[in-house]
């Protein structure tokens, strides 16, 4: 479980060994990624086998979390009947249930706090490391894996991501989970924690994903009101806050950047167009919308007048609108019975597994909020490991022993 955290950094532009510098990609469907859930869901079959079918079933069938996925699920059948390409919603809809199928390999395997300190450890590690590579992007200018985006001057680093905005996600994550667990008394803080976090958040503010910073803005304040008893918040917050305002005075285009978020609007640039568009398609059929997986391909048909012949980007960038878009109603019901049901099994643990489940939670909590800028929440296989992971506290008895 911990080695599929290590490979979601690595799915590298889509390429499984891509070339040093930038250049032609060659496609293939076989990526670090997907080896890894390949992996995942072999070992989670043998798991299900060995804990027996039948029992496993009856006990997963009395977990609530996985009734927070049945409205998905439905919102997904009943968009088919009005798809407007029902092939890719049938394809869409099998990625899903993927998906799910890796929540329940990971629940079916984490039943030691070890396994939880360990992927958290992980992520730790690959996000210090590709934040090197983030930082090494910019000062270099030398885009590795052929990523990177230069606009006017201003470079925004992925590392080893597809995406600046997945990079700073992926950032948001281990930064707010290793704070938590800091704040928590799971980790204790040395000098090598301490320099590795400010590595990441230096290279969270070279990614220039505003949504990014605003992540880790209302992420720390929520951290801060949830702990204010701790003396050591008020001091984390100084430290993180002092990063931010040294980047602020000292790099201008990062100043720039966030000016930008002041501006109204404008300061949604490309996705205004979008936003209009997936508004269009909702209220022209809110209850199904145009089926799942259908937002590009609508945005380009049906409703390309909505998007300027100068903008080339089609891809929804905001995963309420996409959701709405492309399974109405019953899609937006799905996305909330969801976080719901996960935030409030989350937060009633009251059991040695409490610091935990809060660090899954503010984890997928990073990846809903990053998606209202990125777009992918459903799509994203780390939401469904860490459900799965949550899964995992609920499955056990609540008076049963994590440290056996």
């Amino acid at each position: 479980m911990p080695l599929f955290f290590a490979l979601v950094p690595w799915d590298i532009s889509k390429v499984l060994f891509p070339p040093y510098q930038s250049g032609a990609e060659t496609p293939t469907s076989l990526t670090f990624l997907r080896i890894g859930m390949i992996l995942l869901l072999a070992w989670g079959a043998v798991r299900f086998v060995q804990l027996g079918i039948g029992k496993t079933l009856k006990r997963l069938a009395g977990v609530p979390l996985i009734w927070a996925v049945i409205p998905l699920f439905i919102a997904v059948l009943v968009s088919l009947t009005t798809s407007l390409q029902s092939q890719t919603t049938i394809n869409e809809g099998v990625r899903l249930l993927l998906l799910f199928a890796v929540g329940v390999s990971m629940a079916l395997g984490a039943d030691r706090k070890t396994v939880f300190d360990r992927v958290f450890k992980v992520i730790f590690a690959m996000a210090t490391l590709t934040a090197i590579i983030g930082l090494a992007q910019y000062l270099s200018g030398n885009w590795i894996w052929g990523g990177g985006i230069n606009i006017s001057g201003v470079r925004r680093v992925n590392a080893s991501f597809i995406d600046p905005n997945l990079f700073a996600r992926y950032l948001n994550i281990s930064i707010l989970g290793t704070l938590l667990l800091l704040v928590r008394r799971e980790w204790f803080l040395n000098i090598g924690t301490a320099l590795a976090l400010l590595i990441q958040v230096a290279a969270l503010g070279v990614t220039f994903s505003r949504t990014g910073w605003l992540t880790l803005l209302i992420g720390i304040v929520i951290i801060a009101i949830s702990s204010a008893k701790n003396r050591r918040t008020p001091w984390s917050i100084l430290g993180l806050g002092g990063v931010g305002a040294i980047a602020l005075y000292l790099i201008p285009s990062i100043r720039i950047r966030f000016e930008t978020l002041f501006t109204g609007m404008s300061a949604l640039g490309q996705r205004e167009h979008l936003i209009k568009g997936g508004w269009a398609m909702f209220i022209e059929d809110p209850l199904t919308g145009v089926g799942l997986g259908n937002f590009q391909w609508a945005i380009e048909q049906p409703y390309h007048y909505l998007v300027p012949w100068s903008d080339a980007v089609t891809r929804s960038h905001t995963s309420l609108i996409t959701v709405a878009a492309e399974m109405g109603i019953l899609g937006l019901v799905s996305m909330f019975v969801f976080l719901i049901i996960i935030a409030s099994m989350n937060l009633r643990v009251l059991n040695q597994m409490n610091s935990f489940a809060q660090a899954m939670l503010i984890s997928i909590f990073v990846v809903w909020l990053s998606s209202q800028g990125e777009g992918r929440f459903f799509e994203d296989p780390m939401v469904w490991a860490f459900w799965g992971l949550s899964l995992a506290i609920q499955w056990k008895p609540w008076g049963e022993g994590w440290d056996g």
